[in-house]
């Protein structure tokens, strides 16, 4: 017992160090080094990239009141934990739900598991994040990844269980290979749905950076923390805005995205 404790301990401690010191604060100092016009206008590029040019005139108000707030390096804080950790549930729930779609016994225990991690209060992700790696940015990163792969994971086996079967059976006809079938039939199909678990996943990192502010970190959410205890109503509300804010130009590019794609499959 205490070998295996001692193993899981030596395994946290390298991955702690490892994101800690190579991943995260290199990217978090990146994006502060960022100007901040610059950063708007990446954030407008994206946008209009993404959604068009709504989402990209939407993305420019937003960020430039966010600039404007007095807040905007605590902001960057805030998005450099949410990419990270939306990235990372990428890398976990979009191959997850690509297995678990292979099979039908299969897609419904990972939806069902699914069910049931979204039914806990979001502070329990917290527990694990903090006993395996303490009080720091990768525990908030990694209750936030916990919380964010689900969505993911989950739209990822919808999208794929509802592309129609005699398009799949085309590909199986024409000899496509499993990859072959996945990357040109069934990915394209299922990325509309997949979308909704995307935008999920970043709205719920949102959320979850304020809760993740209970461990101490050093984004919007601590500051909120702070004004919570106090009467500060006004820049509490002002914190409140900036994650809203950021939280609905990512929103707006990515239904942006999901509706134009729905469009042209003729799936509207």
């Amino acid at each position: 017992g205490f070998l295996a404790m001692d193993g899981i301990r030596a395994v946290t401690e390298w991955l702690r160090w490892f994101l800690n010191v190579k991943v995260l604060i290199p990217f978090r100092d990146t994006l502060l080094s960022i100007p901040t016009p610059a950063f708007i206008l990446m954030v407008v590029s994206f946008s209009y990239w993404l959604g068009g040019r709504r989402p990209a005139v939407f993305a420019a108000i937003f960020f430039t009141i966010v600039a404007f707030s007095g807040w905007w390096d605590r902001s960057i804080i805030t998005l450099y934990a949410v990419i990270s950790a939306v990235v990372l549930a990428m890398m976990i729930g979009i191959p997850l739900g690509i297995l678990a779609a292979r099979s039908e016994a299969w897609s419904r225990r990972v939806l069902l598991a699914c069910d049931t991690a979204q039914t806990f209060p979001s502070f329990i992700y917290l527990i694990p994040a903090i006993m395996l790696f303490g009080v720091n940015d990768v525990a908030v990163i990694f209750s936030i990844l916990i919380f964010a792969t689900v969505p993911l994971t989950r739209y990822t086996v919808e999208g794929l269980r509802t592309v129609p079967a005699e398009l799949t059976e085309a590909a199986d006809m024409s000899g496509s290979t499993r990859r072959q079938k996945l990357l040109s039939v069934q990915l394209p199909l299922a990325l509309p749905t997949m979308a909704v678990g995307f935008n999920q996943a970043i709205m719920f990192a949102f959320f979850m950076v304020i809760i993740a502010a209970f461990i101490g970190t050093q984004d919007l959410g601590q500051e909120l923390q702070r004004t919570l205890a106090g009467t500060e109503l006004g820049k509490n509300f002002v914190l409140g805005l900036n994650v809203s804010l950021m939280a609905l130009t990512f929103d707006m590019a990515i239904t942006a995205w999901a509706e134009r794609r729905k469009r042209a499959l003729g799936l509207d």
